[in-house]
């Protein structure tokens, strides 16, 4: 199957990090997790840059990451999934555009739904994970 697309998971709760690590490794994924803007910002630039990132808007450091990341000039850009509560999502004026958001109170099917459907446009030589259909 080759080397497995990397997703860089940044939420601001460890419980949260380490449900949504462990269950999108078991779908074949391989995992970073960061905590705060800082250490996404360390990943995002390191010698081997995620092929997503699925980002809280509560993480520390937020605002920092997204002056820094400039993530539209990203080449190539770093396909985003926003998982944060939707009232979180509206206040933040400076997203980059084309984002994908996931509220955090849908399931966590749905949640891999869409990070197979994301990594499959990334990642086209990986199959989508067992179970789940394009959507």
């Amino acid at each position: 199957m080759g080397i497995p697309c990397k997703i860089l998971l940044a939420d601001r709760n460890r419980h949260v990090r380490e449900l949504l690590r462990r269950e999108l490794t078991e779908e074949g994924y391989q995992v970073l997790v960061a905590k705060d803007g800082h250490e996404v910002w360390l990943l995002i630039n390191g010698d081997e840059s995620p092929d997503l990132l699925i980002l809280d808007l509560e993480i520390p450091y937020l605002d920092e990451l997204l002056h820094l990341a400039r993530f539209p000039e990203r080449q190539p850009p770093l396909p985003l999934i926003i998982h944060s509560f939707l009232s979180d999502y509206s206040n933040h004026t400076a997203l980059p555009p084309g984002a994908t958001f996931l509220e955090k109170i849908e399931d966590i099917e749905r949640l891999k739904a869409v990070v197979a459907e994301v990594i499959g446009r990334q990642c086209p030589e990986r199959p989508t994970p067992a179970g789940h259909q394009e959507i």
